[in-house]
């Protein structure tokens, strides 16, 4: 069946203001409106100063939306992307660009480089984000990985790694089973973990609650924290505490096990007091 375009002059019209470069769409999409494109497969380069709303299967778009870009579909990549906002869904997401104020993304594979002028949210299964973000940062996830800079950090995840380029300029607060903390964490560290390894520095008071809980799974490393980096101080529930690195404050900590301090630790404000059978708790 061939190959046929069902457009008004005016959306033909509409077509060409949205796409700079010619639009390689399948025989069932359509356009309207200048900023509504809808089809199966969609190829565009963009230059529009006002807003974009894309809905099809595979997205591939680059240029420039000055306003909102909202594409839906399963596939969505974006290289060279410049937009004012962004509001992302599929299921594989692909991001190369800058957005200039909020973005939020949903999806299953979600994987970032670039900066956000405002709050960056993503909701998905794995996410893998290089960048920068203005203002606070929110997400949850099965699985992420993590680098740049952000005002605020707040995450749900099973696996959370915070990689040695990472900059917290505010407070963050995690619920994950297993926490590596390899970057910086300026303002406070709130965390409920299984497991939790900082390599770091948290210059802001800890609250590490890590309980091991019921099951036999990872038993040897459930309901451990790990310092190998610089933290400021603070409380630690765990069922045991492995201490290499530096804690500068008053660290309080109630674990099952006394704390062991390697040979190159420095903890001289540490408190131990025995946890019995109370649970760490999560708040």
């Amino acid at each position: 069946m061939k190959n046929r375009l069902l457009l008004s002059t005016a959306a033909a019209a509409a077509i060409i203001l949205v796409a700079c470069a010619p639009a390689q769409l399948t025989s069932t999409a359509y356009a309207q409106e200048g900023t509504r494109i809808s089809g199966g497969d969609i190829r565009l380069t963009l230059n529009e100063t006002g807003d974009a709303r894309l809905t099809g299967a595979d997205i591939r778009i680059s240029g420039t939306v000055g306003g909102e870009l909202r594409p839906t579909g399963a596939d969505i990549t974006m290289t060279a992307m410049s937009a004012g906002s962004l509001r992302a869904t599929g299921a594989d997401i692909r991001f190369e660009g800058a957005v200039g104020g909020d973005a939020r993304v949903t999806g299953a594979d979600i994987s970032w480089t670039g900066p956000v002028g405002g709050d960056f949210t993503a909701r998905g299964a794995d996410l893998r984000f290089e960048g920068d973000v203005v203002g606070a940062f929110d997400a949850s996830l099965a699985d992420g990985r993590i680098s740049g800079s952000m005002a605020s950090l707040r995450v749900n995840a099973a696996d959370l790694h915070l990689s040695e380029d990472s900059i917290i300029h505010g407070d963050a607060r995690i619920n994950a089973a297993d926490l590596i903390v390899a970057g910086r964490i300026d303002g406070a560290l709130r965390a409920n973990v299984r497991t939790a390894r900082l390599s770091g520095t948290v210059s802001g008071p800890l609250d590490i609650q890590a309980d091991e809980g019921r099951g036999w799974f990872r038993r040897d490393r459930n309901g451990r924290v790990e310092i190998s980096g610089t933290v400021e101080g603070g409380e630690i529930c765990a069922r045991s505490v492995v201490i290499s690195g530096t804690v500068t404050g008053t660290l309080n900590v109630r674990a099952s096990e006394p704390v062991t301090l390697e040979p190159s630790a420095s903890a001289p404000g540490l408190a131990y007091t025995p946890r019995g059978d109370e649970r760490c708790a999560r708040r």
